[in-house]
């Protein structure tokens, strides 16, 4: 464990202690929404279940409640209405992920848990940190009993991506399907298209590209945490495009999907997940029941707003 380690995992408890102190005179605090114990919430990730345990972790900047570096905060439940918070399960403490733990997904196999999530770095320089100076790194971290941390490792850089993208490609989203896995990754083209990217697995670690998905127009300039699904028989392609016209600063929707998305498919028309102006970068995951529950971030990034619970220490839940 580096000096960086040490120091993240002693100062993060410190830090929740202190706002779990001032909870009780803040009249903001929550009773059914996942919320952080203090700093900043946003994008939903590695939604599972496991037995009869739903496991939510979310992005979380323990430091700031206007942003901050990115960890992955933790909390599961058995019922989704009472939350036990977790200690945070990832920080950014390794060269692949040192400037933030972005968003991913999980995978639950054989009694290990598995959290695919984009290792942000931003390389010093004059850089633009879109074309140039940034890299947004595949990253796989696993645990045994979804509450350690067994290892981490990086899985593919930007130079392991399709020719023509800028540094800008992020959110892993990995599910099995008839003996392979796959993945799908939100990224931004050079020419500022939006996109999302389909990579196939047989073991869970070495991923090759298979396909590209997106509109035969512009929608877009970057399709942020793309969710690939299917209900009753019906694949469905979620996204947060980012610069479509909407009455949010960014747009949050679906796509219904004609075809085989590992081959060649057609989108339908765009559709809207939320008609207010506080859910962004959603995610599903497949309950045990058969239930497809998504959660989604109740905020929206860039607002020109700010919540009142900043003054508490604290921003934004999920829902």
């Amino acid at each position: 464990m580096n000096a960086l380690q040490r120091d993240l995992k002693r100062l993060v408890p410190m830090v929740e202690a202190a706002g779990a102190a001032r909870a009780a005179a803040d009249p903001h605090r929550q009773k059914l929404h996942v919320q952080p114990p203090v700093g900043w919430l946003n994008d939903p990730n590695g939604l599972c279940q496991i037995g009869d345990e739903y496991h939510v972790f979310y992005q979380y900047g323990p430091f700031d409640p206007t942003g901050g570096v990115k960890h992955w905060g933790h909390v599961r439940s058995r019922d989704l209405f009472h939350w036990e918070r977790l200690p945070v399960m990832l920080y950014p403490d390794e060269p692949f992920d040192c400037h933030g733990v972005y968003s991913g997904s999980a995978l639950v196999e054989d009694g290990t848990l598995y959290l695919y999530y984009t290792g942000n770095v931003k390389h010093p320089g004059e850089y633009d940190y879109i074309k140039q100076g940034r890299g947004h790194n595949v990253c796989l971290a696993t645990s045994r009993d979804a509450i350690h941390l067994d290892n981490k490792r990086c899985l593919m850089y930007n130079q392991d991506y399709p020719a023509g993208l800028t540094c800008h490609v992020r959110d892993p989203k990995v599910f099995a399907l008839d003996g392979r896995y796959y993945m799908v990754l939100g990224a931004r083209t050079l020419d500022d298209h939006g996109e999302v990217l389909v990579f196939e697995s047989a073991d869970k670690l070495h991923w090759n590209h298979i396909n590209t998905i997106t509109t035969p127009e512009p929608f877009g300039y970057m399709w942020e945490c793309p969710d690939l699904f299917e209900l009753d028989g019906q694949w469905f392609l979620a996204v947060s495009p980012q610069g479509i016209a909407c009455q949010n600063v960014y747009g949050c929707g679906y796509f219904a999907l004609q075809g085989d998305w590992r081959t060649d498919c057609t989108l339908s028309e765009f559709h809207a997940l939320d008609d207010g102006f506080d859910y962004y970068a959603p995610q599903s995951f497949a309950a045990a029941d058969g239930r497809r529950i998504q959660f989604g971030w109740m905020g929206m990034p860039d607002a020109d707003y700010t919540n009142p619970t900043v003054e508490y220490g604290w921003q934004h839940c999920l829902t």
